[in-house]
């Protein structure tokens, strides 16, 4: 009789742990700024004169179509940031999204890299007044590889046959400061992530984080352009941010335990990819071997399943096998601290 008294008295303070545990967690949970559910093309106000828009994206089911990247506006005093410029037709659909929330003008955008989803809407912007704002090493990237690949672009989308390639028009190295008595937005510099030229977007007052592709929501990590090690570099270095919600690049609003997803998605394929060329696998065999459970449970798909996430698989292999010159694509030192670190400059 006593050995169960005990024992349900070990059971109830078990309990009483984790009723605490978890009483705790919804604690911490109401202090923060809510996860907004959203449908594709939604537009909702997070915080205070902070605006997201959902757009369109799905990494298994190609009757959706691809929205471009989502994007983040802030409203300050006397005029607007947004987060991203997408493709030129999804930038004016947003711009027209904007002036639904605001009457104040959009005076900066910023190009979180030089890809086309995120970059090649600069020239509907730019048509709005406001300036175009990248990484050194995303403006570069956009000035080098843009033509050819804008014209490339243009075979398959009217959108950017009808216009043309703008360039950035205020470049930075480790960060670019935009501070009123209402609002304050940092571009940030990491490192070398998705590209050499990723920025993201800290809002300190409402502990927001607007990633570009540098962390995002499913399977849409597109690795071409990418250092997987310091990558993960990027994303410990994020982590130290106090942060409510992550706005990323693709996919659904989030909370910081995005970050470690990711880290966890590039840590374990690093692991699993040198461990086959140890194993004096070729590249097909290890890709066959490949299941993270955890990652189909996130993000839907398997993860060699789709050709991005075969191309990833490929991707790192080349990196371990020394294939891939990441000093050539532009690699950057992360910056100890956005407070202290330089601020922007006009682009040459």
């Amino acid at each position: 009789m006593l050995k169960r008294l005990a024992l349900l008295a070990s059971v109830g303070a078990a309990f009483a742990v984790v009723v605490y545990a978890s009483a705790d967690k919804a604690a911490d949970e109401s202090k923060q700024l809510p996860v907004p559910e959203m449908k594709f093309n939604d537009v909702k106000e997070i915080a205070p004169g902070v605006f997201f828009r959902y757009s369109s994206i799905a990494a298994n089911d190609p009757k959706i179509p691809f929205g471009g990247s989502n994007h983040t506006w802030v409203v300050f005093k006397d005029y607007v940031v947004v987060i991203d410029a997408n493709f030129p037709k999804e930038a004016a659909d947003v711009i027209a999204d904007i002036k639904k929330t605001t009457k104040k003008p959009i005076k900066y955008v910023l190009d979180t890299h030089h890809h086309g989803d995120h970059a090649y809407g600069n020239t509907i912007w730019a048509k709005e007044g406001a300036q175009i704002v990248a990484h050194k090493n995303a403006a570069r990237l956009l000035k080098a590889n843009g033509p050819k690949q804008w014209e490339d672009a243009a075979k398959d989308r009217k959108d950017i046959k009808d216009n043309e390639l703008k360039q950035v028009d205020i470049s930075f190295d480790d960060k670019f400061e935009l501070k009123d008595e209402t609002q304050h937005v940092v571009f940030m510099h990491f490192g070398h992530s998705h590209t050499s030229g990723d920025a993201s977007a800290y809002l300190p007052k409402h502990k927001i984080l607007c990633t570009g592709d540098a962390c995002v929501n499913g399977a849409f990590n597109y690795m071409g352009h990418s250092n997987s090690a310091s990558w993960i570099k990027c994303l410990e270095a994020m982590g130290k941010l106090e942060i409510d919600l992550i706005c990323p690049g693709h996919g659904k609003v989030a909370r910081k335990d995005l970050l470690a997803k990711e880290t966890r998605y590039f840590t374990e394929l690093r692991a699993a990819v040198k461990k086959g060329i140890e194993d004096k696998k070729s590249i097909e065999d290890i890709t066959k071997g490949l299941d993270f459970p955890w990652y189909k449970e996130w993000t839907g798909v398997g993860v060699a399943e789709t050709d991005m996430n075969k191309d990833s698989v490929k991707h790192v292999y080349n990196e371990l096998m020394g294939k891939i010159d990441h000093d050539r694509l532009g690699a950057a030192p992360s910056p100890l601290d956005w407070r202290t670190a330089p601020t922007g400059v006009a682009a040459k």
